[in-house]
This record gives structure tokens, sequence and C-alpha cells, in this order.
């Protein structure tokens, strides 16, 4: 890369998903970039590629945005990595970039790590914090991320290259309405050749499947891999709906046809806010730890007495989770 003070302002790559809406874990960050933009006196620059992007504007004004660059073009309805690499990459060499954060997101992931290859820059994936340091040289991101699956944290810093990147996990940081005053809005034109030695044979369409209201219920049931089957998970579906409760839950249920995928819970699914949440099972790894953290109150019922989830939660049980589930079936069937 160039000359560091060619580089400034922080940016955000906007993804839409499934083609309806801005990523909330995008408008998480774009409320973390405005803080770093106001410490640092510069913009926060959202960027989006989409069909019809022009409909997701006012939303992405609503968040802090500067700047808004986006490119609108039906070749954009769906991640293609040749054709996302080359115009993103195109714009970090026009406008030079400080700063530049992805979401944790399946395409998020897959771009920043094309990007930063091309850059010869350095990238840090699934962050859980961001700050700004100056120990190692003039406004340096610190980022905070979990590593030896979740059991501690380190803290990574990119010293001598820009822009300086990294992905973000999905409720990591609250979404915050700010309006600004004048957002400039930049319209680039595209005129990529889509055709490359890769043949699309067909597009990707939106899963027919209900659309999960875990992120709004007040009281959620979740399952783990301590419920050891089928039949005991789906007493859990038997307990919420005795009690207008909804079941989540984390990855290994859905590996094992337990639970359908939309009702994860954590990094790859929904974070819950709930008033109550009891967890079954679970053990309590990071990757789902992230998605209950907003919730008022954590009942974890788990047998090891040293899982880690019993760190995050409010009560703990250590008890058998199969036993305490029947328990609870039984009590709230009685006549």
């Amino acid at each position: 890369m160039n000359n560091e003070s060619d580089y400034k302002d922080i940016w955000v790559f906007t993804e839409i998903k499934d083609h309806v809406k801005v990523h909330d874990c995008a408008l998480e960050i774009l409320g973390k970039g405005r803080e770093i933009a106001d410490k640092l006196g510069q913009n926060l620059v959202a960027v989006m590629l989409a069909l019809d992007a022009e409909q997701y504007i006012s939303v992405i004004e609503e968040h802090g945005a500067d700047k808004i660059i986006y490119m609108s073009h039906p070749e954009l309805k769906h991640y293609h990595e040749r054709i996302f690499t080359k115009i993103v990459h195109e714009f970090v060499e026009e406008y030079k970039p400080s700063i530049f954060l992805f979401p944790s997101t399946e395409v998020g992931n897959a771009l920043a790590a094309r990007i930063a290859y091309r850059c010869k820059t350095g990238l840090v994936s699934d962050v859980l914090n961001l700050e700004l340091s100056d120990e190692y040289g003039e406004n340096l991101l610190l980022t905070d991320k979990p590593a030896y699956g979740g059991n501690i944290h380190v803290k990574i810093i990119c010293p001598n290259t820009r822009p300086q990147m990294c992905t973000i996990t999905m409720g990591t940081f609250k979404k915050t309405l700010i309006q600004k005053a004048t957002v400039e809005i930049i319209k680039k034109e595209f005129n990529h050749d889509v055709q490359s030695k890769i043949k699309i044979i067909g597009t990707p369409t939106r899963k027919d499947k209900p659309t999960s209201t875990l992120s709004d219920v007040k009281f959620v049931l979740g399952g783990g891999n301590g419920l050891v089957s089928k039949d005991n998970f789906n007493k859990l579906f038997q307990l919420a709906r005795l009690t207008s409760g909804q079941v989540g839950g984390t990855r290994r249920p859905i590996l094992d046809g337990w639970m359908p995928e939309h009702l994860q819970i954590g990094i790859s699914g929904e974070t819950i806010s709930s008033d109550l949440y009891i967890s079954f099972g679970i053990s309590g790894a990071i990757q789902h730890v992230v998605g209950i953290k907003d919730s008022k109150t954590i009942v974890a019922i788990n047998k090891d007495p040293n899982a880690p989830i019993f760190r995050v939660a409010d009560y703990c049980i250590i008890a058998d989770a199969k036993d305490i589930l029947d328990g609870l079936l039984e009590y709230f069937t009685v006549d």
C-alpha cells in the first residue's frame, strides 16, 4: 500500500440481506463507525452493491453515514466473488479509506478476505470489540476477538498497513439512529464484464422458511447438544407451547436435524434480547453467547459445573437438562 497519510475515512460494507433489507449487522457497525469517525474527525462512508440499491439509501442515512458510495445493477443482486471483489477493490484504490469494516457474515467474510489480499493489508475476523490506540502508531485500530474456542480473548493490531480491516460479529454493537444534516450520495456506474471462467448455471433463491421472531420474543428456551436426542429436544417445543415461549438453540441441534436453521442463536444466527432466556444443555461457546448477552435474565442448566455458559448466566443450575425439562413439563401439564 502507499503512504499511510494518504488514507482517511471509516468505511462500512453495508450488506443487503435476502434482497430485502440492509443487514442488521451492517447497521450495528455503522453506529460504531460513527463513533470512531467522530474521534478521528473523519467521514463515515457506507459502501453498498445491490439490485435497486436506491431503496436502501434512506435506511443507511438514518444510521450516521456522511457519504454513501453505491452501485445498482441486476448483476449485483447476488454475491459474486469476482464481480464484488473487483468493484470494491476499485473503490478502495480510488478513495483510500483508512479503516474498512465488514459484517462477519458469509458474504462479508468472503469479500473482506479477498479485498485484504488485493490490498496486501491485514484482516482480523470475528471481532467483538474495537477501539483506537496510539501505542504502536497514530490512530491505530485495536481489535478484540475470541481465540482457542472462545476460551481467551486476544487483542490484535495491524500497525503498518492500510486500510485497517476487520469483520465484526453480529450483536457486538447496538444500532444507533443518527441522522446527519447532509449526506453525500455517490452513485458509481456498473460497467463490468460479467463473463468469467466461472459459468453461472443457477442463482440462489431465498429459502422457503418461516421468518424467525427470536429477536422480538420475550421468553426464549434454548436447547443444545446436552439434550442428547431429538425426542428430548421435541420436549422443548412442547414446553414452549405451554409457556408461550419460543425455542432457539445452537448449531449442533441443526446439524443433527432436531431444529430448523432459522432458530439458531449466535454468531451465525439470531441475536436475542429477551426478558428471560433459559438454556438446556448448552455448554456456552462464545459463538452462542454473543447472541444471548443482551437478554435481561439468563438461566443456565448444565450438568458440567465448569460449563462456560455459567460465566454469563444470572442463575446457574448444575443438573441434567433432560431431568429439569421433564420436571417442567410435568409441572405445566398438571390439571
